[in-house]
């Protein structure tokens, strides 16, 4: 009888993990403090970087700032959507870790850098006269990637404990079949 639900239920879990030939997508936290100089407004700057694939230099499927220091004044956080996204790569280990940034986009409110170029910056800029800047030129060291840990869906959740009460409600079935034949 447990043979029989440890069976199902380690079928259950395969069914459910995706197979490990499909890469991988990792979302981060980042953030970075600037001081003044380099620019002019000291502060941390946070965010979140979506869709990264695990062991391989991709794009992010998206990037947003969620905070940011109060005397760079731009729109209210978190800052997405992006239009001008001249640079957008990043790398990734097999074992999760973000090894290389070189993201860079512009648009008519606000400018973001993630340690690129030779030297590498970090910089959140406001769009306006004069341009307000958080940044620090540490280059990749200046910034921290953080994998953002994945919570298991609720239907998969569901689907298993489903299918383990199945299984226990037919072997009690069996049970009782048994018990009334004897």
């Amino acid at each position: 009888m447990n043979r029989m639900i440890l069976i199902l239920g380690a079928g259950l879990i395969g069914l459910m993990h995706p197979a490990a030939a499909h890469a991988t997508l990792l979302d981060f936290t980042f953030s970075f403090t600037g001081t003044v100089p380099p620019g002019s407004v000291a502060g941390t700057v946070t965010g979140e970087i979506f869709g990264l694939t695990e062991g391989a230099s991709s794009s992010a499927t998206n990037v947003i700032v969620v905070s940011y220091p109060v005397g760079l004044e731009p729109p209210s956080p978190p800052q997405t959507v992006f239009s001008g996204i001249v640079s957008n790569a990043f790398e990734v280990d097999s074992s999760g870790a973000v090894t290389g940034a070189a993201y860079l986009s512009i648009d008519q409110s606000v400018s973001l850098s993630l340690s690129l170029g030779f030297l590498g910056m970090n910089a959140l800029t406001r769009q306006t006269t004069p341009f307000p800047t958080t940044e620090n030129e540490l280059g990749f060291a200046g910034a921290t990637y953080t994998l953002v840990t994945p919570v298991p869906e609720p239907s998969s959740v569901t689907l298993l404990g489903i299918g383990l009460g199945a299984a226990a409600l037919w072997q009690l079935r069996r049970r009782r079949q048994r018990g009334a034949a004897a």
